[in-house]
């Protein structure tokens, strides 16, 4: 078994048993140990929950995004690519074809790439604002950007390898396992806020809905 394969076959299983595993852990262990703040006016608004996060998801959905247009464009059309890329990503679907034999609509080659670089560019900007506004680098870690770096890294290597521009294989195999690797971290580090998003936008809607009638909540 060449390097390929076994990057391919068995790292992959383990990548997502540990993703798998590791997201399960996480959201098992915020439900049991979440707890009841005692606050005035408390409620349980399905509804008020309902809405916080419908105000997260839209763009420009709640005041803190409509604050910051640029920021919100850019991490929008971010989140968007790097949920819907590697699901209709045409390189990815034959995988699935390989070793499952399921078949779905892939993107246009020309709209994959486009979206490839957004998400490069995106990096580039996220790593440049924790380095330049002030209030964002008090809070960065170097970790975040460390986390930019895999990200950008992952998209670069499967953008040259899709062209087949430099090296092929090194490059192939340095996407399948910079990959790997973002799927083991997720449950574990900042990016699992894709996990926990609806979680907290939903507790501080039903919590504070009936106090707080701004559009954040």
């Amino acid at each position: 078994m060449d390097v390929y394969e076994l990057v391919r076959g068995p790292f992959a299983w383990i990548a997502l048993a540990i993703f798998a595993l590791g997201s399960l852990y996480r959201i098992i262990f915020l439900l049991l140990r979440g707890k009841k703040e005692s606050t005035p006016n408390y409620s349980k608004s399905a509804k008020d929950a309902a809405r916080s996060v419908l105000h997260g998801l839209l763009p420009f959905g709640s005041t803190t995004m409509r604050k910051q247009p640029l920021f919100t464009t850019v991490t929008f059309l971010f989140h968007l690519c790097v949920i819907i890329l590697p699901i209709f990503l045409l390189a990815h679907i034959v995988l699935w074809y390989e070793s499952w034999k399921i078949l779905w609509l892939s993107l246009p080659d020309m709209l994959a790439d486009a979206m490839a670089l957004w998400v490069m560019l995106a990096c580039l900007y996220f790593m440049g604002r924790r380095l330049v506004v002030p209030e964002v680098r008090k809070v960065s870690r170097p970790g975040d950007v460390v986390l930019l770096i895999i990200i950008l890294l992952t998209f670069l290597s499967g953008f040259l390898s899709h062209h087949q521009w430099g090296p092929y294989r090194p490059i192939l195999i340095l996407h399948v396992i910079l990959s790997e690797v973002l799927l083991v971290t997720l449950p574990f580090s900042k990016l699992g806020h894709m996990l926990f998003f609806y979680f907290s936008r939903a507790y501080m809607g039903a919590e504070y809905g009936k106090t707080l009638k701004a559009r954040n909540w």
